[in-house]
């Protein structure tokens, strides 16, 4: 390797952990879980209306809960993991199959 790569590979590294860090501090978690599901809510269902109501950490399954609200008046709320850095989208309510 170069210098030119590895000091680059070290700033990348660098910014990596210090993201990770920043990531641990509540406000900045509610922020990039409020992002994640933003954007998610966005690209899946981009012809409804969608608000965000609640942000909060469900001790019992060791997961995150964003809630949203429709312009119809239903709400949903999605469920984040890791507890970690919570932007993966675990569970989606209306992305269930319809049942009879």
């Amino acid at each position: 390797m170069n210098r030119f790569l590895k000091r680059h590979m070290k700033l990348a590294i660098i910014v990596l952990i210090v993201f990770l860090l920043a990531a641990q501090i509540p406000v900045v978690k509610e922020l990039l879980a409020r992002g994640a599901t933003t954007l998610y809510v966005a690209v899946k269902y981009p012809d409804q209306t969608i608000t965000f109501e609640h942000f909060e950490y469900e001790p019992h399954f060791g997961d995150y809960t964003v809630s949203y609200s429709t312009s119809k008046g239903d709400g949903t709320g999605l469920t984040l993991t890791p507890k970690m850095l919570p932007i993966f989208v675990k569970y989606d309510p209306w992305d269930q199959p319809m049942s009879d």
